[in-house]
């Protein structure tokens, strides 16, 4: 991702105010602006469309200001390679915020922590999108049923208000996380729906560190704990996976990883987790780490993504 772009738009004028960030000189040319603003007039079904002309790619979403009741295009210049679908479910999160401090003494600020926002959205590991994935109900509902076989979008969209009772789902943003890890096949045949095709699996399981404590106390519980099966059902996940995501939570895992048998200062993992005591009582009920004595705290469990091919699909299929 380039730049991001924000322009005003009117009606009958065209284009009123363009700011971007970084603050270059470049601007997109106004021609470009009417072919994005007759993308989205021509396109019903969704706000957020993409236009390639000779070395560009722009990717749009339009927002209408609530009371302004203005029409804005937040859009972004991208890299070539870049995947367009990964980004329509970044700026819906920050296209309201965004707009809603046009005009305000500290906007610039605001563009700006948006821009690394994004970056840093797009930039996303694998770990990092199956948090997003499994942190939410309606990521988890979608999977459970393309575990059954292909299905068109109108019938995956159908399901979904049947069974768990959403209505007016955006699908293509809901499936963006599934895309990006590999996990979809997207079955786009002239003449018929679009229809999902799950080509990998997932599950999540807690695994033991690869260098016990040097305490026996803990080593043993470590043992004990795993002599069972720790894949995680779906009501756990999403607990475990929101207390990763916490303040903090990704450097004190790196923190205990980088010295196993010896642990860290209990005021030094305090300290990280941005002084909140909490987030270090949940990773230790959830069996994540563990505090000797209140001195020390320990790497007792990683949580772990696994990816499988979905072969028990293909007798549904057959």
């Amino acid at each position: 991702m380039k730049k991001l772009i924000l322009v005003q738009w009117n009606v009958k004028t065209g284009p009123l105010n363009i700011v971007q960030f970084p603050p270059e000189e470049d601007i997109i040319p106004n021609e470009y602006l009417l072919k994005i603003w007759a993308k989205h007039e021509m396109n019903s079904t969704s706000n957020f469309c993409s236009l390639k002309e000779g070395k560009k790619f722009y990717c749009s979403l339009l927002k209408i200001h609530k009371i302004e009741n203005q029409p804005y295009f937040v859009i972004l210049e991208l890299e070539k390679k870049d995947d367009v679908r990964i980004f329509e479910e970044i700026l819906e999160n920050i296209a309201d915020n965004l707009i809603n401090n046009v005009g305000k003494p500290y906007f610039s600020h605001v563009l700006t922590e948006t821009y690394t926002t994004i970056k840093h959205y797009s930039d996303l590991d694998e770990f990092q999108i199956f948090l997003r994935l499994f942190e939410d109900k309606n990521h988890i509902d979608i999977l459970q049923i393309l575990r059954k076989g292909v299905l068109s979008k109108p019938k995956l969209h159908d399901l979904l208000e049947e069974q768990f009772g959403y209505a007016n789902l955006n699908l293509d943003l809901l499936l963006t996380p599934f895309i990006r890890l590999g996990m979809i096949s997207v079955l786009n045949d002239a003449g018929s729906d679009i229809s999902f095709y799950l080509t990998h699996d997932a599950y999540v399981c807690r695994v033991p560190p690869k260098n016990p404590p040097k305490i026996v106390k803990i080593e043993e519980k470590i043992t004990k704990y795993f002599s069972n099966p720790q894949i995680l059902d779906d009501e756990l996940v999403q607990d475990i996976v929101k207390i990763h995501q916490q303040p903090g939570v990704k450097e004190l895992n790196s923190l205990l990883r980088e010295d196993v048998p010896n642990g860290i200062d209990y005021e030094i993992a305090l300290t990280t987790v941005k002084n909140d005591p909490t987030i270090l009582e949940e990773l230790e009920r959830f069996s994540i780490i563990y505090i000797f004595e209140e001195k020390r705290g320990f790497l007792f469990s990683i949580l772990h993504f696994v990816k499988f091919n979905s072969s028990y699909l293909l007798p549904f299929l057959k």
